[in-house]
């Protein structure tokens, strides 16, 4: 074997072990729905998901809440499950603080009827490996991140285009 060929073996070996861990992980997250329940990411595979990361503080999040809205009735009953996630601490006197009743009322003045779930701790936002708000991830039917989508223009001719165009090739 030649040096660049025991390099392009190692990498290959490297990335597989890379993909099976980040694979594996995703599989684990778990996040709180405003009622209290739990949502798990593992239990949702078969199903295309979309999860908007933001929180109430973000300044677009009137513009964006409304359009991931259009997104999820686009897409409703063809196998795509939207989520909003809030990264709002759940600790009384935190800075950013919301209870799950303040983000339900900014849910419903936002026009956001789609589940919202608490990252509290912002573990998922971490196992993303995520660096901003709002940042929407897409995960493929099979559990595995197809898609990021960082901020949000919401001077687009269609807001969340690009994510409606990830979305129907992943429904292929």
């Amino acid at each position: 074997m030649t040096r660049n060929m025991k390099k392009m073996a190692c990498w290959a070996a490297l990335t597989f072990v890379l993909w099976m861990t980040i694979g594996l992980a995703q599989a684990q997250v778990s996040l709180r729905n405003l009622n209290g329940g739990a949502v798990s990411l593992a239990d949702l595979q078969g199903k295309v998901v979309v999860l908007s990361f933001g929180g109430t503080w973000v300044p677009l999040a009137s513009k964006e809440l409304p359009a991931l809205q259009k997104v999820a009735d686009r897409f409703a009953g063809r196998g795509v499950q939207v989520y909003w996630v809030s990264i709002n601490p759940n600790k009384p006197g935190a800075r950013n603080y919301a209870s799950d009743a303040d983000l339900q009322a900014f849910a419903q003045k936002n026009g956001l009827r789609v589940s919202v779930l608490r990252d509290a701790e912002q573990a998922a936002y971490r196992e993303f490996q995520l660096d901003a708000v709002p940042t929407v991830v897409i995960l493929d039917k099979q559990g595995k991140v197809a898609r990021k989508h960082v901020g949000f223009n919401a001077d687009q001719g269609e807001a969340y285009g690009e994510l409606i165009r990830d979305l129907d090739q992943l429904l292929k």
